[in-house]
């Protein structure tokens, strides 16, 4: 899955839930953290860790493969909701994809 696809399950909790069971995480994890497979960019994969597993690394390997985390997944949502307020611009989900890596790059 590449972030614009995720951004429709930030954007809607039902479907989040959803994600979630699809991919077995456990959501009593402390946290459930966005990572990108080699870099952050638009087509590097997404990946959810749950936080005791990457111990919150902003740079993690496993199996040999690198990944940078983009942001806490309540942390994703908080920002497309509030912080950015994208969700009230009738925005795609490509744009809201865009802007959260723009964020992540310069902002963050």
């Amino acid at each position: 899955m590449k972030l614009d696809e995720l951004i429709k399950y930030l954007i809607n909790p039902q479907d989040l839930e959803e994600l979630y069971l699809m991919q077995g995480l456990n959501t009593e994890s402390e946290a459930l953290l966005i990572y990108m497979k080699g870099n952050l960019d638009l087509k590097s994969e997404i990946i959810i860790f749950e936080l005791e597993e990457t111990a919150d690394n902003l740079l993690y390997k496993k199996d040999g493969i690198s990944y940078i985390q983009l942001f806490p997944i309540d942390y994703a949502v908080e920002l497309i909701e509030s912080v950015l307020n994208l969700r009230t611009k009738a925005n795609s989900n490509l744009e809201i994809a865009k802007r959260l890596l723009e964020y992540r790059q310069k902002d963050a």
